[in-house]
């Protein structure tokens, strides 16, 4: 297992790194997004040197609210291009993976039928860009579509090559009970990347330190670890007093080695 955090992108992203460094993470899940770090705007050199100096990887991360599945097809190829950009900073970088977020879209634009297949036609077509670059694109099961084994099979069906990011935080929401079981039953054999954060269930996507919620951790860690997963685990815990990050990684490993 390799623990990592995720930069915000309010932050100067050299501080973000530095932070990281000093705190043992293992990686950083550089996410690139507005105000301050969409791919245009990132300074490439001062940022892989840190990088290196930091002996940090990174895994790559965009911004939840694309319009993927947009009912203006200018919007749909311009989010696309938007992934295109990224990939190729992340290439740059040394990412050897990129998650996207399904966009819900307008419901009765389109109908859930045509917002899946407008995702699956966005996620194609931002595959074909990573191939070359030698990047996974995984798919992040979420709170509003895509939150679902059926729905998530039908894009592993359609495009073989896309990865399962399982994130158990929006596995809790807007369900009866979290659905982290179901989807490491289904797709544990994708697996190759997984956010943690806690909340409450019902609709808010709170990013709370590990305890800090409903989300019994102790029968969620093993459980990831049972299917056979031992790779990237992101922290993703949003408060602006980092020793909660800090205490997260502790009830993380603790959990994980018992």
């Amino acid at each position: 297992m390799q623990i990592g955090m995720m930069n915000d992108p309010r932050v100067d992203l050299l501080a973000e790194i530095d932070w990281a460094q000093k705190n043992g993470f293992e990686f950083l899940d550089l996410t690139l997004e507005p105000p301050s770090y969409n791919p245009t705007a990132i300074k490439l050199l001062e940022t892989r040197k840190a990088l290196n100096d930091a002996n940090l990887g990174i895994v790559g991360h965009t911004a939840y609210y694309l319009p993927f599945a947009s009912p203006y097809e200018s919007l749909r190829k311009a989010a696309v291009q938007e992934m295109r950009w990224a990939l190729e900073v992340f290439a740059k970088l040394g990412a050897p993976k990129m998650t996207v977020h399904p966009d819900r879209s307008i419901a009765f634009s389109l109908g859930s039928k045509g917002i899946l297949e407008k995702n699956l036609q966005s996620f194609k077509e931002i595959g074909e860009f990573a191939r070359p670059l030698g990047i996974q694109v995984l798919i992040e099961n979420m709170d509003r579509t895509f939150n679902t084994v059926e729905q998530i099979q039908q894009a592993f069906s359609q495009i073989p090559q896309l990865g399962f990011h399982l994130d158990v935080g929006h596995a809790n929401l807007n369900v009866a009970q979290n659905r982290t079981e179901e989807f490491l039953q289904a797709f544990h054999d994708r697996l190759v990347h997984v956010h943690l954060s806690d909340n409450f269930g019902k609709s808010e996507d709170l990013h709370l330190p590990l305890g800090a919620g409903n989300i019994e951790w102790r029968k969620i860690i093993p459980m990831i670890r049972r299917f056979g997963y031992d790779g990237t685990i992101t922290l993703e815990i949003f408060s602006a007093d980092r020793r909660y990050l800090l205490i997260s990684r502790e009830r993380l490993r603790e959990i994980w080695e018992s």
